[in-house]
């Protein structure tokens, strides 16, 4: 079976289109787990995924690459908190969205900024392609690097240690709702005035990430904000209707 080939199975089990993907980056990641596991071939690979649902799991899992952690660069929570926040309190029916979300630490920290400005939110929604991930999110229990940039006094405020884990209060975490998607082929709901994806970009193809920024702005409300990853750049985004207001945050013009 020749790569090609296999981006085709691929799609039949896991329903993901690798074409939609960095080739030369997503075919390294590939051949990497095939040789930690043994498999010797893309056959043998295939195989796994159809036969074993635990190997399909971990490897969906791989394949997404879920790192996160609560107030990841400080730099654009600090706009937010200040910005963003305090802009969309004036509105009605507030909805929040945090695409490829992980294990839940970004949707959660915006969460707990805003409860700390009582801005009331009618939405909070979270989705990711990996199953696995969502039910992370959900548990919301914590190892001590990812709350590393948890401030003091918001850590003793929200948070329950447990055993050198972390545990999120209740009091955030059931506003949020987690749903899995494909950000590449599910359609997506509306009326946003502060959308999240960030460092997901960077594993797409510059067509893909055209499409999906496309689809995002459609989503938002005007003046809405949309904010990406700080390795992801939008090459001219008044193209798609958007103006840059800070480092990693556009808004809807």
């Amino acid at each position: 079976m020749d790569y090609s080939l296999f981006k085709q199975e691929i799609h039949d089990i896991i329903k993901i289109d690798l074409n939609c993907y960095k080739e030369q980056q997503m075919h390294r990641r590939i051949l990497q787990w095939i040789s930690r596991h043994d498999l010797i071939d893309y056959s043998g690979l295939a195989q796994a995924l159809k036969t074993d649902q635990e190997h399909r799991k971990k490897f969906l899992d791989y394949l997404t690459i879920n790192t996160s952690h609560f107030f990841r660069d400080p730099t654009v929570f600090t706009y937010i908190e200040q910005e963003v926040l305090p802009t969309i309190k004036k509105k009605s029916n507030v909805r929040i969205w945090s695409a490829g979300c992980s294990i839940g630490a970004e949707i959660y920290s915006i969460a707990i900024l805003a409860k700390e400005q009582r801005l009331s939110v009618a939405t909070y929604l979270a989705t990711d392609i990996d199953q696995f991930s969502i039910e992370q999110a959900k548990e919301a229990v914590y190892r001590q690097n990812q709350i590393n940039y948890v401030p003091e006094h918001l850590l003793r405020k929200y948070f329950i240690s447990k055993n050198n884990h972390y545990e999120l209060k209740k009091s955030i975490t059931e506003q949020v709702t987690f749903v899995k998607q494909n950000l590449l082929t599910d359609i997506f709901e509306g009326n946003f005035d502060l959308i999240l994806c960030r460092n997901v970009f960077i594993y797409f193809t510059s067509e893909s990430q055209q499409k999906l920024i496309a689809k995002f702005v459609n989503s938002l409300k005007k003046g809405g904000y949309f904010v990406v990853g700080s390795a992801e750049h939008i090459i001219n985004p008044s193209q798609f209707g958007l103006a840059r207001v800070s480092y990693c945050i556009y808004q809807k013009q």
